[in-house]
């Protein structure tokens, strides 16, 4: 089974007030925590950026570590209209077809392989007709009732997405649609299981992080 993965790279950071992809941890950026975690899982990783000038320092050093390989490609999106058409134009820049696509967002600073690894190894087990593979979560905005299935949500910058939803994205795209939540609540999704919160922890906010400075790697 083939999988490519996807980062995006290229948001604002407005909450954060620097470039998220950027920022250390132990001596690593997020970026590159990123690249290096998911290619133990994927085949290659495609970078999607808003500038090659903001990252091209940070893609020069990840490729010159041992450990590094040469299967990682920048997408240039100067608009980056938001996550879901950064996940196209990542989709596009892909040369040849794959069996599923690993997307992540480049704020992860707990991401795993192994658990990567684990859910990937889930994949040939899903029924033909789902779409994607994703963690759920409780969203504590949500205006729904308190049933509790309700108030999840799917976390679309952490799983897999099956080759073939890319005639679903376009034509949701071609309709003016942009969130994510809206795409997928019409699609077969699967669940990934028990996913601890940590896995999912974003860094966005100078706050967070300052929480996660200390962490030992992972993954």
């Amino acid at each position: 089974m083939k999988i490519i993965a996807i980062a995006l790279a290229g948001g604002k950071s407005s909450r954060m007030g620097s470039d998220k992809a950027l920022l250390e941890i132990n001596g690593e950026t997020l970026l590159f925590k990123t690249c290096r975690t998911a290619l133990e899982v994927a085949d290659a990783i495609y970078v999607v950026v808003r500038s090659q000038q903001q990252y091209e320092i940070a893609i020069a050093n990840f490729l010159s570590k041992p450990q590094s390989t040469t299967n990682l490609f920048m997408v240039i999106d100067q608009q980056f209209d938001g996550a879901l058409m950064g996940f196209w134009q990542g989709l596009q820049a892909i040369s040849e077809p794959t069996d599923w696509i690993l997307l992540l967002a480049c704020d992860l600073p707990n991401l795993q392989s192994d658990v990567l690894q684990i859910w990937a190894t889930h994949l040939a087990d899903l029924p033909e007709s789902a779409i994607a593979y994703l963690p759920r979560y409780a969203n504590k905005n949500s205006n729904k009732n308190s049933n509790d299935d309700l108030r999840k949500e799917w976390e679309p910058l952490c799983g897999f997405y099956r080759w073939t939803c890319r005639d679903s994205l376009i034509e949701f795209i071609n309709q003016g649609g942009r969130s994510f939540q809206k795409w997928l609540e019409n699609l077969e999704v699967v669940e990934i299981e028990n996913v601890s919160a940590s896995m999912l922890f974003n860094c966005n906010t100078p706050k967070d992080f300052r929480s996660v400075q200390s962490i030992s790697p992972l993954g």
